[in-house]
């Protein structure tokens, strides 16, 4: 799923899973989580205190953020993104191959 976003919809909160995380606004707004619910502070718990419930639960049906969220700038084809991946992986290959050779 591509949500358009911004930094200010990157939600650091503990009250999904007990372990504070970065969450997307609009996927906790459409859980029902509101923005007072999310600056509640919580204990590291694991269930007594956290607003997740058989329908909103962290990683499932709330998506963690990650913490580049904010870096990502396009959604590329998978073709387009295992050549960029190849190509930039050669390219970290040739520059330690060349720091290597200087110690031989």
């Amino acid at each position: 799923m591509i949500i358009e976003s911004s930094a200010s919809d990157v939600i650091y909160t503990a009250v999904i899973s007990g372990v504070p995380a970065n969450f997307l606004r609009p996927i906790l707004e459409q859980m029902g989580i509101t923005e007072e619910m999310w600056k509640k502070t919580v204990e590291v718990d694991f269930g007594n205190e956290l607003i997740a419930n058989d329908e909103a639960k962290a990683w499932k049906t709330i998506w963690s953020a990650g913490q580049g969220i904010i870096k990502i700038g396009d959604s590329l084809k998978i073709s387009i993104l295992v050549a960029r991946s190849k190509k930039e992986f050669k390219v970290v290959i040739e520059t330690h191959g060349k720091l290597l050779a200087q110690f031989n």
